[in-house]
């Protein structure tokens, strides 16, 4: 069993606020909380005190535990509600239940006052708009180049390594920021799995648009405007977006993305419009306007690269801190006839990793112990209002937010070392037990659930099982700084570099590289 010596929350200086930010959104806080009682009589009763007003608390509360905030329903603002009630958080996110997206979610606006499938809270338009996207992730019928796509780019990252980051005797120790490399894997991946063409950015081993730093730069403010609409609403008015906001035609490192998107989809329509068997195509066939189709890339760009990219690192640094994973999970895979000495084309298959039940392990349980999305994802009561499981009632319009972070390391749901790295937990419970469907049920929530569940869930985890297998059956990985092993923040999701490791090629023993 490994706990882990590293801090449980892996974000540092993830809820600092500074100077105006302060000021603002606290005052706006204190307002919001004593004119509520004057202008509603329809408040949120028997929850005490917002945990957000109390004196003593410096943390992010959607990192609180049960026994931290008192229960599965805590009360974090004058009309909304943590929750860590997985069953009550599927319930709201189930077809037909009459709870909404709030405006939080209009902070995930890439374009000012245009709307992705992320940002859409209108539940009609965002089943229309999902309808026309969903056949894309099919990777069985619609899009069944994915996982070419994706051995493509993992031959470009081994490639990458073998001649840039194996450090010998000879030449000492040659440094890889696994932060950064994952980052360009995922936006290459899912650029050749969406457009047919990869952003290019694992080919010459950087941010070619400082496209991520940029990211870095801006996502602490955007997530205080998603927390405070009016202040979005501010952000994109039409003087401020005329001046400020960024545009496919720019220089600007987001302006470089949503020119790349605009290209892309602009090349499938019109007399001399390209076919190709890839995301983009499947949206056009399926309905989607020219507008539609380069947001929808642009999406797929900027959010699936994001979180497939954090999921990378975090396991990359779990198993890398645990000898005894790493040694039986090369022991599973050379039972399961994976010959170790290949060349960097030949990847294992999708099929093949879902057939290494410690492989599998372990995916699961680094997305339970670092989901690559910590927000809050806020969903609205309806004009009835609710009940919840205890009987007591919430007047309409009460936000929820899930506390993802209590819900994944639940003790009830998976044991006293929930706080510990173990991917062996998963093996121990039969898969037919009522104790591992607790467990899946919790740890499928990383995906969301119900009508808002991620459309990309099996080409996530496609491209995780794929990884981290090539990487720790044909190398060995150390982490160089293990009193820092990382830059992590995160302000709902995740910027992570100065992921330092050390790279060397596995010695393989001769019957065991002849495995299969």
């Amino acid at each position: 069993m490994l706990c882990p010596i590293y801090p449980a929350t892996p974000v540092q200086g993830a809820t600092y606020r500074w100077g105006f930010e302060v000021v603002v959104t606290q005052g706006y806080e204190i307002w919001n909380y004593a004119s509520i009682f004057h202008r509603d009589k329809q408040k949120i009763r028997y929850f005490g005190v917002p945990i957000s007003f109390r004196a003593d608390t410096d943390c992010s509360v959607s990192w609180l535990t049960h026994v931290e905030f008192g229960g599965p329903f805590a009360r974090v603002g004058p009309q909304t509600l943590l929750v860590s009630d997985v069953d009550f958080i599927r319930k709201i996110n189930a077809r037909g239940s009459t709870y909404h997206r709030s405006d939080w979610y209009k902070g995930g606006r890439f374009v000012p006052n245009e709307d992705t499938l992320l940002s859409l809270t209108d539940d009609l338009e965002h089943k229309t708009l999902r309808t026309k996207m969903a056949p894309a992730f099919n990777t069985h019928t619609e899009n069944n180049r994915v996982e070419a796509s994706i051995d493509g780019q993992i031959t470009v990252l081994l490639d990458l390594i073998h001649s840039k980051y194996i450090s010998t005797p000879d030449h000492g120790t040659r440094p890889m920021d696994w932060g950064y490399l994952a980052s360009y894997f995922g936006i290459d991946s899912i650029c050749d799995i969406a457009f047919s063409e990869p952003l290019g950015d694992l080919q010459v081993d950087q941010d070619k648009y400082n496209f991520l730093h940029n990211m870095e730069a801006q996502l602490p403010t955007m997530s205080v405007f998603s927390c405070y609409n009016w202040m979005l609403k501010l952000l994109q008015s039409p003087i401020v977006a005329r001046y400020c906001a960024p545009h496919p035609d720019d220089l600007s490192p987001f302006g470089h993305v949503m020119g790349f998107a605009r290209r892309q989809a602009g090349t499938r329509y019109g007399e001399k419009a390209v076919h190709r068997n890839d995301m983009l195509n499947s949206f056009i066939e399926h309905g989607m306007t020219p507008d539609e189709a380069e947001r929808g890339g642009l999406l797929q760009l900027v959010a699936g690269s994001d979180t497939t990219a954090t999921a990378l690192r975090a396991a990359v640094l779990f198993v890398a801190t645990s000898p005894p994973t790493v040694a039986r999970l090369r022991y599973e895979m050379a039972a399961a006839g994976i010959p170790a000495n290949r060349d960097t084309r030949t990847i294992i298959s999708n099929a093949k990793a879902r057939s290494v039940p410690y492989l599998m392990a372990i995916i699961r349980e680094s997305l339970r112990l670092h989901p690559p999305v910590i927000g809050a994802l806020e969903k609205m009561a309806g004009p009835s209002g609710d009940v919840l499981p205890d009987g007591r009632r919430i007047p309409p319009s009460t936000r929820i937010q899930v506390s993802i972070w209590a819900i994944l390391r639940d003790p009830e749901v998976f044991g006293s070392d929930a706080d510990c790295f173990r991917p062996e937990r998963w093996l121990e419970v039969n898969t037919e037990s009522e104790q591992r469907k607790r467990m899946d049920r919790s740890t499928d929530l990383v995906f969301s659930a119900g009508r808002f569940v991620c459309m990309g869930r099996d080409i996530a985890l496609t491209q995780l099982l794929k990884v981290i297998a090539e990487l720790f059956y044909r190398f060995e990985l150390t982490v160089i700084n293990p009193e820092k092993p990382w830059h992590s923040v995160g302000y709902g999701i995740f910027c992570q570099h100065d992921q330092w490791m050390r790279v060397t090629d596995r010695v393989v023993p001769d019957k065991m590289a002849a495995a299969g």
